[in-house]
């Protein structure tokens, strides 16, 4: 089991999400906003980040040493067979996915496109529980998820996926960028 330190969670969080505030980043990644403001001046200091108007941004020494790190903590899980053959399986998921999106996105929001795009993410969360005592921070993209999902039930569409907030596609897309990068793997372009 890999652990992981408030610096890598932090500046993998702000390397996931691209440019987010550090309520937003200690929100995604289970840390107290302090701790997150504190990582992140630290991180701007050490010239792995920078500071825009209270958004931050990981600069490519940052995005190096998140590579770095994940190359640290999880090169014997990648070495395993577990990880990977869950991965194999996550990838049918993700197809149907990307599919479901491309589909809602189409139809400009047809509830049975909604529907399907929530159906497999719950399919999701329950396969990422699989892995949670492997990656305890894994709990994070479980609750983001269940988030989401809830908030469109109760009716609020944009959560569907709305590129700025934590939507159900924002989450999957951070969550598919890292389990590729624990892995040790390119996401296709």
């Amino acid at each position: 089991m890999a652990r992981e330190d408030a610096t890598f969670l932090v500046l993998n969080g702000s390397h996931l999400k691209k440019m987010a505030t550090a309520e937003e980043i200690a929100a995604a990644v289970g840390v107290a906003s302090d701790v997150a403001a504190e990582c992140l001046a630290a991180a701007v200091e050490r010239g792995w980040a920078m500071n825009l108007e209270g958004k931050y941004l990981v600069v490519p020494d940052g995005t190096a040493q998140v590579h770095r790190s994940y190359a640290e903590l999880y090169e014997p899980l990648r070495r395993e067979g577990a990880l990977p053959a869950w991965y194999a399986r996550f990838e049918a998921l993700n197809d149907q996915f990307i599919k479901a999106v491309s589909d809602w996105q189409k139809s400009d929001g047809d509830a049975k496109a909604e529907a399907k795009i929530l159906k497999i993410a719950e399919r999701l969360i329950k396969a990422i529980r699989d892995i949670v005592p492997t990656i305890p921070r894994y709990e994070n993209y479980v609750r983001r998820f269940a988030s989401g999902v809830a908030r469109v039930d109760r009716g609020e569409r944009d959560y569907v996926c709305g590129p700025t907030i934590d939507s159900v596609h924002t989450v999957w897309f951070e969550f598919h960028e890292d389990i590729l990068s624990v892995l040790g793997r390119p996401r296709d372009v």
